[in-house]
């Protein structure tokens, strides 16, 4: 039976993708980008807050691209993903304006389980 190569460097090149995504985000919270103020403003967050998620972007980034804390840095992102979904709702944004941290979200989701370490059986799930 073969190992799935291809499905492995997908998943790699999907991880790489997406952190990179994140550190785009976390460089425009960084740069104070008016679209980034007004957002966090808009949502009722203080400017610090804005720096802090994106220090966490940059942490959950680095860490989805490394194989071996892939799961963790998956895992803090769909925190951060929960949190955006959760102020467009709270803002009274449109349902579509949270459909996109919504779709990182569960894909985030998806990577944290598959990626997880391997449990006290010595197996991880598929």
């Amino acid at each position: 039976m073969t190992t799935g190569v291809s499905t492995r460097t997908g998943g790699q090149i999907l991880r790489v993708l997406i952190a990179l995504f994140f550190l785009v985000a976390a460089g425009m919270k960084f740069a104070g980008t008016a679209f980034e103020v007004s957002g966090f403003q808009r949502f009722g967050y203080p400017l610090w807050f804005m720096y802090a998620v994106g220090a966490l972007q940059v942490v959950g980034a680095l860490l989805l691209a490394m194989r071996g804390t892939a799961a963790l840095g998956a895992a803090l992102l769909a925190v951060i993903m929960l949190g955006a979904v959760g102020s467009h709702l709270r803002a009274g944004d449109p349902v579509t304006m949270a459909i996109p941290a919504l779709i990182l979200l569960v894909v985030l989701a998806g990577i944290a389980v598959l990626r997880r370490p391997a449990g006290r059986g010595g197996r991880r799930a598929a």
